[in-house]
């Protein structure tokens, strides 16, 4: 049975039990390779997918909050024109200024005892301050106060001071802020 290496033929080996086991290990040897292989890609695969999709979700949620700014960016805007609708820049707007506040007031039969020169305040839009003193009558002071109210220009009336002569003629005193976004001289006119 013992043999010589030369006298070992393919037939011999083809019979033996160590090359059949040993054919058969490396076999399975080879098919626990590719298996493993497999596995490890498939793996790989899957942590693609996963990063992947949590790119992609990251993605929207960037798109999400890009479109909701783009909104509110739109919002804002629409805002803005309206805001400059009713705070004009001073260009080419009638205001009334300390030479012709006597104009306004006579339209209305009052006397101007005081205008003091606007003041302005500097804060996200300007403020101007104006101080007018007027003589009148009651009815003609309404008059005014009510005309002041049709501006189309936002505006207030920070004090007004009302004080009578006992014969019919009222004394007014107010301070009048108007808001703009460069700053005014006074008063624009009325929407017609």
């Amino acid at each position: 049975m013992n043999k010589n290496l030369n006298e070992i033929s393919l037939e011999d080996l083809k019979s033996s039990p160590y090359f059949i086991l040993t054919c058969f290990v490396l076999v399975i040897l080879v098919v626990v390779g590719l298996i493993s292989y497999s596995i490890y890609y498939i793996f790989g695969i899957k942590q693609e997918l996963v990063d992947t999709r949590k790119s992609y979700s990251d993605h929207l949620l960037e798109i999400a909050t890009l479109e909701e700014l783009k909104a509110q960016s739109q919002k804002a805007e629409e805002q803005l024109l309206v805001y400059k609708e009713v705070l004009p820049d001073g260009l080419g707007d009638v205001y009334v200024l300390a030479e012709n506040a006597e104009k306004l007031c006579n339209n209305f039969n009052l006397k101007v005892v005081a205008f003091d020169e606007p003041s302005e305040e500097a804060s996200d839009t300007k403020e101007t301050v104006l101080n007018l003193t007027v003589e009148g009558s009651f009815t003609n002071i309404i008059n005014f106060m009510q005309y002041i109210s049709t501006l189309r220009q936002i505006h207030r009336v920070d004090a007004i001071t009302l004080n009578s002569d006992g014969e019919g003629l009222y004394t007014a005193e107010m301070t009048i802020a108007v808001l703009s976004q460069d700053g005014a001289s006074g008063l624009i006119a009325p929407v017609e």
